[in-house]
């Protein structure tokens, strides 16, 4: 996936010169722009939960397949180890490890259940960040309709006014 950087300017040459009006285009224009960075930001950093998680998940596989083989070897070695003392402080140490293993497993699959949660809750951000988007875009469809109609409206009151200007009396 390629990643888009978006430029904005601090402050626009209308800013500057604070006689000259702000063109509300413009600022929605900045706002959208906002808006589209803040989404593909999101997107980033639910892009970046996902590589957690899939990493989170091959460590886990890991851990259990280190765990079957620990159990395996432990088992191995509670036939053998039945009637020495030495052999059953050997499976104590195994069953330790063991157990600090299952351990470590459990904390991962905590870690992977907060990652899915936090994932959710990302996932429910951008949803209501393209919410707004959709409707921020309607209201400038509406803008510009509106725009469009004040045109009309200027371009007849200019007739009107050129038509009362010359029927008006000298």
């Amino acid at each position: 996936m390629e990643e888009k950087t978006v430029k904005l300017r601090a402050y626009s040459d209308d800013i500057k010169n604070p006689s000259a009006p702000i063109n509300p285009a413009d600022e929605k224009s900045l706002d959208l722009a906002m808006k589209d960075a803040q989404i593909e930001e999101e997107r980033s950093r639910s892009l970046e939960h996902l590589k957690t998680i899939v990493q989170l998940r091959e460590n886990l596989k890991q851990e259990q397949a280190r765990t079957v083989e620990v159990s395996r070897k432990a088992a191995e070695l509670e036939a053998k180890v039945r009637g020495s003392t030495e052999q059953d402080a050997e499976l104590a140490k195994k069953n330790t490890q063991l157990e600090e293993e299952k351990g470590r497993s459990q904390e991962q699959l905590k870690m992977i259940v907060q990652l899915r949660e936090s994932l959710k809750q990302e996932q429910a951000k951008v949803a209501g960040i393209t919410d707004r988007l959709a409707a921020l875009e309607a209201r400038a469809g509406d803008v510009a309709a509106l725009e469009t109609r004040l045109g009309e409206l200027t371009g007849a009151l200019g007739k009107i006014a050129a038509i009362a200007t010359a029927v008006k009396p000298d």
